[in-house]
C-alpha cells in the first residue's frame, strides 16, 4: 500500500486541509526532535524506519525526497550533499508522524456530506480533480482516498485538542503589535504602467538600436496620446494589450528588476520617463500612474491577522504535542544518522510568528504577466 507523508500531501491540498507538518512551517531544527534511536535493534540498510513492526524503505524515503523538491520546481539532486541528511531525516520523521496518525486514526468516521464539501473545495482550488490528480502522481480515486484521511487525521487531533484553548486575546494581540513594530510597515509604492521593446543582453548591435529608435517614438507619442492604448498597441510584453501595460502596485525594492524601480519611483504621479529605460530584457517606456506612501498599519488593521497568526502558531504547538505524545507511545526505530548539528544562527524576529502586516489586493503577480520587468524569485539559500 502506498503511504504520502503529511508534508506531500498538505503540499497537494494544502487549500483544503490545514498543514500538520511543523517542517512546513517552522525553520529545520538544527537537531532533530525524534527520540533517540533504538540501537539494540539494528534494521536491514534498505530500511529507512521501523513503526511498530511496519518498515518505511530507504526506495520509498527517496521517493518522498524527490516529491518535495519537484513539489518546489527542483530535481532530486538539487539537495547539497552536506544538507541531504539533515533533509532525509526531517522527511524520515514526518514520515513517522504520519504512519502514527494514520494507525491512530483508523477508526475515525468522516461524515460524506462533511467530505463532499471538501471535495468540493479542493475541487474549486485545483480545477480539474483527475489532472490534478496526475500532477501528484495519484489518480483522482487515489487522491479522494489521500483526502478522506487526512480529514480523519485532523478530525482526530481536533478531539484530542478538546478543552485546550488556542485562542489569542485582544490584549495579547496588542502587546505584540507594541513590541514588534517592524512587521506593521507598509514600505512607500507606486504604480506603473510600461510599454516594452524587447531586446536580449547579446542582441547584435543593430538590434539594440532597432529596439532603441522604437523606445524614442514611443516615448514621443506618450506625451500626448493615451498611455494604455500605446502599450497595447506598441508593447511587446505578454499580455499588454489585455492590461494596457499596468503593473499594479510594488514596492521600491524586492519586485522589480532595479534599473526599471530605480525609473519608476524617480517619477511624481502621471510623470513619463524622459528617454527609454534599458534594463536585461530591453528598452522600456516608463508612466507611473499613481503613489501610496508608506505607512504604519493601525492595531484595528493588524488584529486579527496576528491572532490568527498567533492562533495557529499555539494550535501547532499544541498538535506537535500529540504527535510528540504518540511517538512516546510507540515502538521507532531509526535507521539513519542523527545528521550534524548546523551552525548556530540568531533566530529571526518573525520565528514566534510571521509578519502580519496587511495582505496586499490579490492579483495575479507581475512575474506571471510580465517576464520582462518582474524580478525573478530569490533561490532559497543551499
Amino acid at each position: 500500500m502506498k503511504h504520502n507523508s503529511v508534508p506531500a500531501l498538505a503540499l497537494a491540498i494544502a487549500c483544503a486541509i490545514p498543514n500538520l507538518s511543523k517542517a512546513q512551517d517552522k525553520p529545520t531544527p538544527a537537531k532533530s526532535d525524534a527520540p533517540a534511536v533504538e540501537l539494540a535493534e539494528k534494521l536491514p540498510a534498505d530500511v529507512a524506519a521501523a513503526i511498530n513492526g511496519e518498515k518505511i524503505s530507504m526506495k520509498e524515503l527517496e521517493a518522498e525526497m524527490a516529491k518535495m523538491m519537484a513539489s518546489r520546481g527542483m530535481p532530486p539532486d538539487a539537495i547539497p550533499p552536506e544538507q541531504r541528511s539533515m533533509v532525509a531525516r526531517m522527511i524520515l520523521d514526518n514520515m513517522v508522524s504520519e504512519r502514527l496518525l494514520t494507525a491512530a486514526t483508523k477508526d475515525t468516521e468522516v461524515g460524506e456530506k462533511d467530505f463532499e464539501a471538501e471535495l468540493k473545495k479542493l475541487t474549486d482550488a485545483r480545477g480539474d480533480l483527475e489532472k490534478f490528480a496526475q500532477t501528484q502522481g495519484m489518480t483522482a480515486e487515489q487522491l479522494k482516498g489521500e483526502l478522506r484521511k487526512m480529514m480523519k487525521q485532523r478530525k482526530w487531533i481536533d478531539a484530542q485538542l478538546a478543552g485546550k484553548t488556542a485562542e489569542v486575546t485582544d490584549a495579547e494581540a496588542k502587546d505584540f503589535y507594541d513590541k514588534n513594530p517592524q512587521y506593521f510597515m507598509v514600505p512607500e509604492q507606486v504604480r506603473a504602467s510600461h510599454v516594452l521593446f524587447m531586446v536580449d543582453q547579446t542582441a547584435p548591435p543593430e538590434k539594440v538600436t532597432e529596439a532603441l529608435k522604437k523606445a524614442e517614438a514611443a516615448t514621443k507619442r506618450a506625451a500626448t496620446e493615451d498611455f494604455a492604448k500605446l502599450a497595447a498597441e506598441l508593447s511587446e510584453e505578454p499580455g499588454a494589450k489585455e492590461r494596457g501595460g499596468d503593473l499594479d502596485f510594488f514596492p521600491r525594492q524586492g519586485a522589480m528588476v532595479e534599473p526599471f524601480a530605480a525609473a519608476a519611483f524617480a517619477l511624481k504621479k502621471g510623470e513619463v520617463t524622459k528617454e527609454p529605460v534599458r534594463t536585461q530584457f530591453g528598452y522600456h517606456v516608463i508612466k507611473v500612474t499613481d503613489r501610496k506612501e508608506g505607512k504604519k498599519n493601525t492595531f484595528d488593521e493588524s488584529k486579527e491577522l496576528i491572532k490568527s497568526r498567533q492562533g495557529w502558531d499555539r494550535k501547532r504547538g499544541l498538535i506537535d504535542g500529540v504527535l510528540a505524545d504518540l511517538r512516546a507511545k510507540a515502538k521507532v526505530i531509526i535507521n539513519l544518522p542523527e545528521p550534524a548539528p548546523r551552525p548556530a544562527a540568531p533566530a529571526p524576529a518573525s520565528v514566534a510568528t510571521p509578519p502580519v502586516a496587511a495582505p496586499q489586493p490579490k492579483r495575479q503577480p507581475v512575474e506571471a504577466v510580465t517576464p520582462p520587468v518582474s524580478a525573478p524569485p530569490i533561490p532559497e539559500k543551499k
